[in-house]
């Protein structure tokens, strides 16, 4: 790797289902950053998805893509490509589920050191039904 440290990160979502209802999330939480090659990579644990559990994450931050990946009681994969649309999937202790996400947009302003900002919306689809509009603010800060 080029380069790797500790940065703190604020990942904020907000989603609007096919009803129109809004729900807002905010999770924060140290990281391992490492960047290789121009591309990006956040360790994390997720303490905010099962109640009492840490889920290892990954967020991949390429130039012109963003990938998150989560292992342990939750598998997940979901690749976020501007203008297209992606297959992933979702697995619990409940079952797996097929997702899809078209992104809209993916800007990215992400510095050598793991500072910086990462927007994306896009729509977010469950067995092939709409489910909704969503969009995720990623802030990264020095330690």
């Amino acid at each position: 790797m080029e380069k790797s440290g500790r940065i703190r990160v604020r990942i904020c979502g907000e989603q609007t289902d096919a009803a129109g209802a809004v729900q807002h999330t905010e999770m924060r939480a140290m990281a391992r950053h490492d960047v290789k090659n121009g591309t990006h990579y956040l360790r994390y644990e997720d303490t905010t998805l099962l109640a009492g559990q840490a889920v290892p994450s990954l967020l991949k931050i390429a130039p012109a893509s963003l990938t998150l990946v989560r292992h342990g009681p939750v598998e997940q994969r979901l690749e976020f490509v501007p203008r297209a649309e992606r297959p992933g999937s979702y697995s619990s202790p409940y079952g797996r589920i097929p997702l899809a996400v078209r992104t809209r947009e993916f800007l990215s302003a992400c510095r050598v050191d793991g500072t910086g900002r990462v927007e994306l919306r896009y729509d977010l689809f469950l067995q092939g039904e709409f489910q909704g509009r969503c969009q995720l603010t990623i802030e990264m800060a020095a330690e």
